[in-house]
């Protein structure tokens, strides 16, 4: 294939590529320069599979002179100089306090390379686009891929790789096709089948580690200071903002009975209970529930004072009992004033739960509760999911026809499971806003039981529904107790098939769930989808810590805040990208009106066909309405910048027309003609309509002040621009229509879907990556490297 190379600089990948100039440092195969003799052992490497000294030494390498290949003392030299130079160079960076050239992909900063297979074609799905032809790199934590022509760098973690497909050796090459855990789908097409073979093999290996430490997280070289992410969740303040306090609340407590996880590891170390349950009670109940999860209070409704409980099922088997249990359950029910009436939701099958009960589990027989009704929810288990998910990816990525695509998508149930778990919350959020306390459960309290209980938290309160307390609930009724993300997710290498059958898209789920609520009710939540989708893709790279570990015993186990950085920390400083511009704090305050009938729910496309250009919007409206916003912030503020420099002229020429004339203290007239200008202005941050800035009359009166004081006798100078600066602002933004790249010439980075945020530079009004945009001093605007340097 042809191709024309541009004018484009070098990337962060061809710089890092063309630094490694020892001979024997990096394997590689090349389908032009490798001979056949050589092709054989010439891609392995030790820094992936672990070969040892001597074995290395024995692989033949193109590059290393074959005087050399006899000796285990060069190889091992060779390694060594690459080690060090590997060393020496981050140091540097790091005195000179240049940006790592390892750190262009985003994601991690250790990334030597462990083989190269160049002549490689990566293939468009759809086939809207020319196929590439360019060179796979893969390293210990990312596989490149960089198009000859330069025009495409595409980096994925290796932590995202759900599967790696291999096809059959046809005459134009084998087939090699990765599936992502965030659904994005890589066909790539080698010509030689051997170096398709040790690319497979490599992508399995590299896609499966067998230990946690092993995962991106853990190769930040960086040190780690995030306790603002890793604290983001402070247990007695989220309860006492719920209302949970003995002050306000005396019928609930805190207790310490979990203190080092002693009673349940799965559950977090502070729990709350009804005041009047005693230390035996709770020790009684926990014995007789599933992996020692009692009931406990997860949500407190301030307005009717009934609370929200989660535990696991019991263990009843066919007639067994618990005398604690029934009563911690009448406690519950009693700890509401307006309502000893308790409602126990199932979220299982009937059937599920009595085959259960062979096994010694099930569920409680009414009869031993007191003012108690039970209720079940055909909410189906992680296998079922995790099937109709896979059938779902089938629909929206192999299906050819309209009509094969709606009787794959009817065959998968997806949007059936959806529905049910989101009838199943509006039960419980109705049930709690009329006065009924209810304790929810599922098998083991960790998979339905987190969905519907987040859920109906999301309906009920809306500071749930804004960026921060979205984290919050997320924080709280996931991770605090414990869902199994490194099981459900696949963090870690499956050992055998029953290890495979714990990986479900339970969590994947409650986020499409999410989604589904928001297209209803656009303006009840402050985030947008790509907050939605951000937080799932960085739920499955690995990238941070946040979602490593089954529960808060194995992070703390793993030392996760003081080895790995917080997700939420990093989207703290991206803030901007996930306001919704449609927000209105007090349009809903519980959303119990929803429709939940099947034709409500649709496909979620932005999340299932992310890299799927043809099937996206070409400008998605909650972009451009926020650069509209964004946009007419930056000219207002440069209107009264205009507006300042205008008084400011006034008064000069006051000044100017009167001294000849007029005592120096005479001279207010001047400045009176100013003030009046000035307080005509309206000098805000270009950011305030998106931040919901209510402080800009507060510090424009400041302005007003500081500008007009009579204690100098003349003007403050701070608040006025130099007159090229007036002139540089451009009142055309380039549209976000078409704007598949960065506007940095040297940087020319490719926005891989419509999801991912374009940024405009308050000046010129080009589109550029976040890389390449910088905050002025005063934080007030974002300008480009031209401008700026300017």
């Amino acid at each position: 294939m042809s191709a024309t190379t541009p004018a484009v600089s070098t990337t962060p990948l061809t710089a890092w590529w063309n630094n490694m100039t020892l001979s024997g440092i990096y394997p590689s195969i090349s389908t032009t320069s490798t001979t056949p003799s050589t092709a054989s052992s010439s891609w392995s490497s030790h820094f992936i599979f672990g070969g040892n000294p001597s074995t290395a030494a024995n692989t033949p390498q193109s590059t290393v002179p074959p005087s050399a290949l006899s000796s285990g003392y060069t190889e091992d030299i060779t390694v060594a100089g690459s080690l060090l130079k590997d060393k020496i160079t981050g140091l540097m960076d790091t005195l000179m306090g240049r940006e790592s050239v390892h750190a262009g992909c985003g994601y991690g900063e250790d990334g030597r390379i462990a083989m190269m297979v160049d002549k490689v074609y990566l293939v468009d799905r759809l086939g809207s686009h020319e196929n590439l032809v360019g060179t796979v790199h893969v390293t210990t934590t990312h596989i490149i891929f960089r198009a000859e022509n330069g025009s495409k760098e595409l980096w994925l973690a290796t932590g995202l790789i759900a599967s790696v497909e291999r096809g059959t050796l046809t005459a134009a090459g084998c087939q090699l096709v990765i599936r992502c855990k965030h659904f994005q789908v890589i066909t790539l097409l080698i010509s030689r089948d051997k170096s398709c073979q040790d690319l497979y093999e490599t992508l399995q290996r590299a896609a499966k580690p067998v230990n946690v430490t092993e995962l991106l997280a853990f190769e930040n070289r960086e040190p780690v200071d995030d306790a603002r992410g890793w604290k983001r969740l402070d247990w007695p303040a989220e309860m006492a903002r719920q209302g949970v306090l003995a002050s306000q609340n005396p019928k609930w407590t805190q207790s310490g009975i979990n203190e080092g996880y002693t009673i349940c590891d799965t559950y977090p170390d502070k729990l709350w209970f009804p005041t009047a349950a005693s230390t035996s009670v709770l020790l009684g109940s926990c014995k007789f529930r599933s992996r020692g999860r009692l009931p406990v209070l997860t949500y407190f409704h301030r307005q009717t004072e009934a609370a929200l409980c989660r535990c696991a099922q019991p263990l009843t088997g066919f007639s067994a009992r618990c005398v604690e249990d029934e009563k911690l359950m009448e406690l519950v029910g009693k700890a509401n004033p307006n309502s000893e009436n308790l409602l126990l939701v199932d979220t299982r099958p009937r059937v599920n739960a009595m085959v259960n009960k062979v096994q010694g589990k099930g569920f409680e027989d009414e009869r031993n509760y007191s003012n108690m009704r039970f209720h079940f929810f055909d909410i189906e288990n992680i296998h079922v999911m995790r099937a109709s998910q896979a059938r779902l990816l089938d629909a929206v990525t192999k299906c050819r026809d309209v009509a094969e695509y709606w009787k794959t998508l009817e065959s998968s149930g997806w949007l059936k499971h959806l529905r049910a778990v989101v009838e199943c919350s509006l039960f419980l959020a109705e049930s709690i806003s009329r006065g009924t306390s209810c304790v929810v459960h599922c098998s083991d309290g960790w998979d339905r039981t987190s969905q519907v209980v987040a859920m109906c938290q999301l309906l009920l309160d809306p500071y749930y529904r804004t960026i921060h307390g979205f984290q919050i609930v997320i924080e709280k009724d996931w991770l605090g107790f414990g869902h199994k993300f490194d099981d459900r997710c696949g963090h870690v290498g499956v050992l055998n098939d029953e290890a495979g059958k714990e990986i479900s898209p339970i969590f994947s789920q409650w986020l499409d769930c999410v989604w589904q609520i928001m297209q209803q009710k656009p303006r009840a939540f402050q985030f947008n989808e790509r907050y939605l989708i951000e937080i799932h893709e960085h739920v499955y790279s690995c990238q941070f810590g946040t979602f490593v570990g089954n529960c808060d015993k194995d992070r703390r186990d793993l030392n996760l805040s003081k080895r790995t950085k917080s997700l939420w920390t990093f989207m703290d400083a991206r803030h901007d990208d996930y306001m919704n511009p449609f927000y209105s704090p007090t349009a809903h305050v519980a959303l119990l009106d929803l429709d939940t009938r099947a034709a409500r729910f649709s496909v979620w496309t932005g999340m299932y066909n992310r890299f799927d250009g043809g099937l996206q919007p070409r400008e998605r409206l909650e972009d451009l309405t926020m650069t509209a916003m964004e946009h007419v912030g930056v000219l207002e503020s440069h209107v009264a910048q205009l507006r300042t420099r205008l008084a400011e002229l006034k008064s000069q020429q006051q000044q100017l027309s009167t001294s000849a004339t007029t005592p120096t203290n005479m001279i207010d007239s001047g400045m009176s003609s100013a003030t009046d200008e000035l307080k005509n202005l309206s000098i805000s941050h270009p950011l305030d309509p998106l931040l919901n800035t209510s402080t800009s009359s507060s510090s424009t009166s400041r302005l007003l002040e500081r500008a007009t004081s009579q204690e100098s006798g003349v003007m403050d100078s701070s608040l006025y621009y130099p007159d090229e600066a007036l002139t540089r602002y451009s009142l055309k933004w380039q549209p976000l229509r078409g704007a598949d790249r960065c506007s940095n010439p040297t940087c020319r980075g490719e926005f891989s879907s419509t999801i991912e945020r374009r940024i405009h530079c308050h000046l010129c009004g080009m589109i550029f990556c976040r890389r390449c945009l910088k905050s002025t001093p005063d934080e007030r605007e974002r300008v480009c490297d031209k401008c700026k340097s300017d």
